[in-house]
């Protein structure tokens, strides 16, 4: 805008700059020099004009030609030379340069009908020059007719009146009266151009006083503006005293406003886990009642059996008392062991029909299964948190993926999930946090298909030497394509009201970022949707922990 401004007024300046020296060389004497050099070309041309007229009153009192028609004597030596040969040829050539020269500065003058007025004039001169040649040859006939012993007076009397008429002829040309009618013209001219350079030069003194305005107006304001830049430049300095503190005080609010904003995001991605997980709770409820069933059972079978079994071998350790006795009664021996066949009897019949141990053995068999089930599910909770391990380690993400799948199982259950994994390195990564971004891509695979038709793949592979991929594919409904650019944003969500954050892919995009990776997705309408988590192998040291 600046630029433009400069152009605008070094446009305007040239402006004013080029009409005032249009109007002072309008002003000038330009024409009034062209008309003086008009001036002495006339009067070049009225020189030539008045020398022949000289020379002709001269070679008539030379010859002194009479009324009667008979010349007078007088010395041959008196007569002039006729203007013939290299001096005719002169004085044609002298005017004829002249009156070029007079053609061009008249028409530069625009005198109104210079062109018939020159032609006239020239036309005359022509035929004034012509009547000198024709005078000169008639007195070079007379003087040789003088000459001549003895002269002819009839001869000599009609060469000198042919000479006479020759003379008047001459004499009474045009050029005089052409040369000044041309003269008149001039004249008008230079009067008209004497009053256009009069205007110009009133114009001139105004508009050098209108230039003289502008430029005190200029002045009087880049006076304003030196005025306006200096308290400009003040405050400048009062606020670059104050600057430092405030940077400090502005850096101070701006951390702890970063601070309050990664407490803010810990704890969304925290909320968002929270969440993620709270959907998972009724598989892992279904996952730990399940077995936690196997272990209550049995645990209360065995409740049942253990006082028989107890009442059992107390009443044996009677029995083998009395058989090791001497001198028993064999009513009581008898009769401890109808006791100990009844106690056994009764435990048979509790474990229905099976041998009492075996039984005992069954149920605590079976409830060690159920504890190891529920181990196993604590363990994968674990492993899928990972509280017992540091921000980042060497992760095996096919391990990842395992306890991903287990822990939402009752989101998984009834879909088709494909496992393709290839060989892959460990990396370096926090593995709660790329847990959760693969529990999320499951979750959202599964809400995307049918429970009957629905069909995941989970693939692992390296995308190039540096970088391994994990993809989760779904045959689902798909990502319309005006929709696809926004799923990352943050709470964009296309689920109903109370059914989604909208938070989910943009803390896993986030998690991805953070690790130096990139998180694409691949749509089709009607066909499914396919997520690629692309992880550094060695993550740069600039991605965020």
């Amino acid at each position: 805008m600046r630029i433009l401004r400069s152009i605008g007024y070094l446009f305007m300046a040239l402006v004013l700059a080029g009409g005032w020296a249009f109007i002072y060389w309008q002003s000038s004497s330009g024409a009034l020099s062209a008309i003086d050099a008009t001036r002495v070309v006339l009067a070049e041309l009225r020189s030539i004009d008045a020398g022949w007229n000289q020379q002709l009153m001269n070679t008539r009192i030379v010859t002194g030609v009479e009324p009667t028609g008979t010349a007078a004597s007088a010395p041959e030596t008196a007569l002039p030379a006729p203007p013939v040969g290299a001096r005719a040829n002169y004085v044609s050539s002298r005017y004829l340069q002249t009156h070029a020269r007079l053609e061009s500065r008249a028409l530069v003058l625009g005198i109104p009908g210079a062109g018939i007025q020159l032609a006239t004039l020239k036309r005359a001169f022509g035929d004034k020059e012509n009547l000198l040649r024709r005078y000169a040859e008639i007195l070079a006939e007379r003087r040789d007719a003088l000459r001549t012993e003895p002269a002819d007076p009839a001869r000599l009397a009609e060469l000198s009146a042919v000479a006479e008429a020759v003379f008047g002829q001459a004499w009474l040309a045009e050029t005089g009266p052409r040369l000044d009618t041309l003269g008149r013209a001039v004249d008008a001219v230079s009067d008209r151009a004497l009053g256009e350079a009069e205007l110009y030069r009133l114009a001139l003194l105004y508009y050098s006083g209108f230039l003289l305005a502008v430029l005190v107006f200029l002045s009087w304001n880049l006076a304003q503006r030196g005025r306006q830049i200096e308290r400009i430049n003040s405050q400048l300095r009062d606020a670059n005293e104050s600057l430092e503190a405030r940077v400090v005080e502005r850096t101070s609010e701006l951390s702890a406003t970063l601070a309050k904003l990664k407490e803010s995001e810990a704890m969304l991605i925290q909320s968002e886990k929270m969440s993620s997980l709270g959907q998972m709770v009724a598989g892992i409820a279904h996952e730990v009642n399940t077995p936690l069933a196997y272990v209550k059972s049995s645990l209360e079978a065995v409740a049942r059996s253990v006082p028989e079994a107890g009442r059992l071998a107390q009443e044996t350790h009677k029995l083998l008392a009395l058989l090791s006795a001497e001198g028993v009664d064999e009513t009581d021996l008898a009769a401890q062991f109808a006791l100990v066949q009844d106690v056994l009897d009764k435990l048979g019949a509790s474990t229905e029909g099976r041998g009492a141990f075996e039984e005992l053995q069954r149920l605590v068999k079976d409830g060690l299964f159920g504890i190891t089930q529920i181990s196993e599910v604590i363990s994968n909770l674990k492993n899928f948190s990972r509280l017992d391990r540091g921000n980042t380690a060497e992760y095996d993400l096919r391990e990842g993926i395992e306890s991903a799948i287990r822990i939402g199982h009752a989101h998984l259950q009834n879909r088709v999930l494909q496992k393709n994994f290839a060989a892959i390195p460990l990396v370096s990564c926090s593995p709660s946090q790329i847990n959760q971004v693969i529990l999320n891509l499951l979750s959202n695979a599964a809400q995307a298909t049918s429970d009957s038709e629905g069909k995941i793949t989970v693939s692992t592979g390296l995308r190039d030497p540096e970088h391994v991929v994990v993809t989760v594919a779904d045959n689902g409904s798909g990502i319309p394509a005006d929709v696809l650019p926004k799923i990352f944003d943050p709470f964009f969500t296309t689920k109903q009201v109370g059914k989604g954050t909208g938070l989910g892919l943009s803390i896993c995009y986030k998690i991805v970022e953070n690790h130096g990776g990139k998180l694409e997705v691949q749509s089709t309408p009607g066909l499914g949707t396919c997520f690629s988590l692309v992880l550094p192998i060695k993550p740069p040291a600039t991605a965020g922990a």
